[in-house]
């Protein structure tokens, strides 16, 4: 029996319920860090099992890329199961088919009619669901190029976007698409249809501040299964995905087109957020003169301590995997002290991985998945992200009393997922910082952390110019062509080789 595994996504409206907003083949499975739900939580099989139980089936073929799924299929029954590991491929394997053989497909098969009309195509979805009781209102062109506009309604978000720009299919510029917008009344609704072309549709952008997570948008994904001949449905798992960063409390938009101006990842799963906090609040930083400032004091202007590391290999020093390849003696004998000013702090919030690292003495450190240390590694001083440590790696750390080196042999590291309220800094000669976490503040060990590029606040909204950046990396571009992994082309954004 051939089936299709479909993800369906949701939000949540003003009245709390659920309307769909599309739907998928080749559908993911979001991570920890975006995802609210574990994997246990989110994925159901008892359906499923008693479906297979029912038909007899003897062997089990999957066709996609949801480990999470298969892993947990495939431990849950007593008969072969197959796994046919695709992702992007409009073709898929030729899997024998018979009564006896549970074939699940996750995989876009662009033959099938469900992928190729209504997964490819979301206009031809909503138009599908349109006149049923969750139906949403929508504008798009049609093959002649008319525009087909059935939004009467505009909702009311507060100071949050109310309509959203949205590609027709699934492959678009992620750097400026999906587009969020606010109007207020139909004249500055009119405005922002004029965008809506072949390729792109607007439709509402739905909002309840009601079913927010730890101040994030959330998106409800149902993993269901369709099977012949009728295309029921049975559902094996659903969870709520977030969006990387929580809701702007300060959202503005462009006077003209109505345009939200921000960090698109806070209204859309479908951007992902370039940026995890480096330093929590209570994080401390060695300043230059030897005291210590918390993240949360820090400000604009500080000089804090940093070190030269030696480079005869003329490393790239701004690469956070810097390898020096030399010895820790080299680097004992050869390491030099300075300062280093801080240019600019931004606050993130968002679910990120923290780490916990067990020495071999017993003792425990403990930061975010993504920061950058100096270790060893079979005998050569590197950087290493501490989601990369494995036992055997060294930590250095230096003891502020007398600025003597320390080595602690890593023996163990332990992952969990949970939100943080956090900072980037941007510093101005170096991507060198000396920190300790909270936990550790009554010590005095610090460890050396790599901080990558950073981040700029393109102020000037009409000129593009990356006002943090400019003279200070010498760069200057315009934030539309130097930092396009950023809040939009038109609006505050990241420069990340300053």
């Amino acid at each position: 029996m051939r089936t299709v595994l479909i993800g369906s996504d949701f939000m949540y409206n003003g009245n709390g319920n659920l309307i769909p907003i599309e739907i998928n083949t080749n559908t993911g499975f979001d991570n920890d860090n975006s995802r609210v739900e574990s994997v246990d939580d989110s994925i159901n099989l008892s359906p499923l099992l008693q479906f297979i139980t029912d038909n007899g089936f003897t062997k089990i073929e999957y066709i996609g890329a949801i480990h999470q799924f298969y892993q947990k299929l495939s431990q849950s029954v007593d008969i072969e199961c197959n796994m046919n590991y695709v992702t992007e491929a409009l073709t898929i394997p030729n899997v024998e088919d018979s009564e006896t053989t549970l074939i699940i497909r996750s995989a876009y098969d662009t033959t099938a009619i469900v992928d190729d009309t209504y997964c490819a195509n979301k206009i031809n979805f909503l138009n599908l669901i349109k006149d049923s009781t969750f139906g949403s209102e929508f504008a798009y062109k049609d093959i002649s190029n008319n525009l087909v506009n059935s939004i009467t309604t505009i909702l009311d978000n507060g100071n949050h976007p109310n309509f959203i720009l949205k590609a027709v299919t699934s492959h678009y510029d992620k750097n400026v698409y999906p587009k969020l917008f606010k109007v207020n009344n139909q004249s500055e609704l009119d405005v922002i249809l004029q965008q809506v072309d072949s390729n792109y549709f607007l439709m509402p952008y739905y909002y309840n501040p009601n079913k927010l997570e730890n101040n994030h948008i959330q998106v409800v994904r149902s993993l269901n299964l369709l099977f012949p001949p009728n295309l029921e449905s049975i559902q094996i798992g659903q969870y709520h995905k977030i969006c990387n960063e929580e809701i702007d409390s300060n959202a503005s938009y462009d006077t003209e087109t109505f345009e939200y101006i921000g960090n698109r990842s806070r209204y859309s799963t479908t951007i992902v957020s370039d940026w995890t906090p480096k330093l929590e609040d209570t994080d401390s930083v060695e300043m230059a003169d030897g005291s210590f400032k918390t993240a949360l004091d820090l400000q604009i202007g500080d000089d804090v301590k940093t070190i030269d590391i030696p480079n005869p290999f003329q490393v790239d020093n701004t690469d956070e995997r810097a390898n020096y390849r030399i010895s820790y003696s080299d680097l004992v004998s050869g390491i030099t002290y300075s300062t280093n000013k801080v240019l600019n702090k931004v606050r993130v919030n968002r679910k990120a991985y923290i780490v916990t690292i067990t020495f071999a003495d017993g003792s425990t450190w403990n930061d975010v998945g993504d920061s950058n240390y100096l270790t060893e590694r079979n005998g050569e001083i590197r950087f290493l992200n501490t989601l990369e440590l494995v036992a055997g790696d060294y930590l250095l750390l230096i003891d502020t009393s007398n600025n003597e080196f320390i080595k602690k042999e890593v023996s163990s590291t332990i992952r969990t997922s949970q939100y943080l309220n956090g900072w980037v800094l941007t510093v101005e000669r170096t991507h060198l910082f000396l920190t300790k976490n909270s936990v550790d503040n009554t010590s005095s060990y610090v460890s050396i952390e790599h901080n990558v590029g950073g981040y700029c606040s393109c102020d000037n909204y009409y000129s593009f110019t990356c006002n943090q950046c400019n003279g200070t990396c010498g760069k200057g571009e315009r934030c539309d062509a130097y930092a396009y992994t950023s809040y939009g082309y038109n609006g505050n954004g990241y420069c990340n080789y300053c």
